[in-house]
């Protein structure tokens, strides 16, 4: 899967050191993956929560921080939607953001 908006992440990153071991690993797992419906993300991601319009959200570092992608599974797209802290994540709606 190609990911976009990667820059997102890479700026989470430099702000919250303890999430660039989850960011890496999740970046690695996603773009060798071949996504075609939200199952197959689950099949990697078991503890991944589907949300409607093609989106999914992870949990990074335990709870600490969300992470939501929204999926073009035709095209093999995934665009990084939003990633914060959780209390961050409790103010926004995550089928729209």
């Amino acid at each position: 899967m190609e990911i976009i908006h990667q820059k997102k992440l890479q700026d989470f990153a430099k702000k919250h050191a303890d999430a660039i071991n989850s960011i890496t690993t999740w970046r690695k797992v996603v773009q060798e993956a071949n996504w075609k419906q939200g199952t197959d993300i689950l099949a990697d991601f078991p503890k991944a929560k589907l949300i409607p319009s093609k989106r999914a959200r992870f949990k990074i570092v335990g709870n600490k921080y969300r992470l939501i992608i929204e999926v073009d599974y035709e095209d093999a797209i995934v665009d990084i939607r939003f990633i914060g802290t959780h209390a961050e994540y409790d103010r926004i709606d995550a089928s729209s953001v």
